[in-house]
């Protein structure tokens, strides 16, 4: 999840086994006065009503460490932070991802009131604080969640992240209806086992699913009605705790 991991794949792995840990039920923080710190990603996140559910990828920012015991120190501190928030219950979900453009490193579920107080949350992780990390966070409908009962955080398991990407004409409403009861059967039938709706930004809607059988996940998204044009989407790797995922 975090930018160290240029060595991808186990990597990727030992965060998870601690970080994933964070699937829980969330309480909002409060809402404080001042100045968003600039750890958000260039594009202008949107506002939030108290206590939005945020959809926040961490993306790349600046790389390059001191020398290798400082960067442990940071992940120490990066997985530290995430157990912190899960026991404060201010965080759902976690989990690093693989983009290939190895641009975005994770996403986090989190429920905060205000831009401000989701700052606030990530200030403890010197990878954000000191810009390593972005955070691009969405305000989110939850269509169906990430698992947050019966979780084991000792073991993590591979499932699979789809996004589908936000079409260049608004759909006609008739449109939209018809591409978002075609994924509700999906998300009924079992073919994915949690679902948002990201209000703004290049992704409309994230999937998830246990399931690694690519092939069928791009049929899946092949067959949807067009909404704005035809589905496109992304199919990334995805790790979490074995039960987040459905």
């Amino acid at each position: 999840m975090s930018v160290v991991f240029t060595r991808r794949a186990a990597s990727a792995r030992i965060l998870a086994v601690s970080a994933a840990a964070a699937a829980a039920a969330v309480a909002a923080g409060c809402a404080t006065q001042g100045s968003v710190p600039d750890i958000f990603a260039s594009r202008e996140p949107m506002a939030a009503s108290r206590d939005e559910i945020w959809f926040v990828y961490l993306e790349t920012g600046k790389t390059g460490f001191a020398d290798r015991a400082a960067q442990e120190a940071m992940q120490r501190g990066h997985i530290a932070n995430f157990q912190r928030l899960f026991g404060e219950k201010k965080l759902f979900a976690a989990g690093p991802l693989k983009d290939p453009s190895e641009f975005k490193r994770g996403i986090v579920v989190v429920k905060a009131p205000s831009l401000q107080v989701l700052a606030e949350y990530f200030q403890p992780d010197q990878y954000v604080r000191e810009g390593y990390l972005k955070l691009d966070a969405v305000p989110a409908l939850v269509n169906k969640p990430l698992a947050t009962e019966g979780i084991d955080s000792s073991a993590i398991e591979e499932g699979r992240i789809v996004q589908l990407l936000r079409p260049e004409r608004a759909p006609a409403p008739a449109e939209a209806q018809a591409q978002r009861a075609a994924i509700r059967r999906l998300v009924e039938q079992g073919t994915f086992g949690a679902w948002y709706t990201l209000e703004a930004g290049p992704v409309s809607e994230v999937l998830f699913t246990r399931s690694k059988d690519d092939k069928a996940l791009w049929a899946a998204v092949g067959a949807l009605p067009p909404a704005g044009g035809p589905a496109k989407a992304d199919v990334w790797p995805q790790w979490f705790a074995r039960g987040v995922l459905k």
